[in-house]
């Protein structure tokens, strides 16, 4: 999903990335406040398996640091957070 960002607040980029999570139907809420907002992702199948994300200059990053990818390009973090939070068999 790539888009023109220039323009977007944070919130915006997040509510992009919440959107795509939700097309592969991972729950997401965006928390924190107006000046820093952040995204909280659970893994449909394991909600202990979940992790906040930031969306911070050109990047989303999860809130403690790493990057996920572009905020050019929501599905690139949506890959790799869909991959972080899978669950892992026996």
């Amino acid at each position: 999903m790539e888009t023109d960002t220039a323009a977007l607040s944070a919130r915006e980029h997040l509510d992009r990335l919440r959107a795509e999570l939700a097309e592969r139907g991972w729950e997401s809420e965006i928390r924190g406040t107006r000046e820093n907002p952040y995204l909280r992702v659970a893994n449909p199948s394991d909600p202990g398996l979940n992790g906040m994300v930031a969306a911070r200059g050109d990047l989303f990053r999860w809130t403690w640091g790493p990057v996920l990818g572009p905020i050019r390009d929501a599905s690139v973090a949506a890959d790799v957070i869909v991959t972080v939070l899978r669950e892992v068999g026996p």
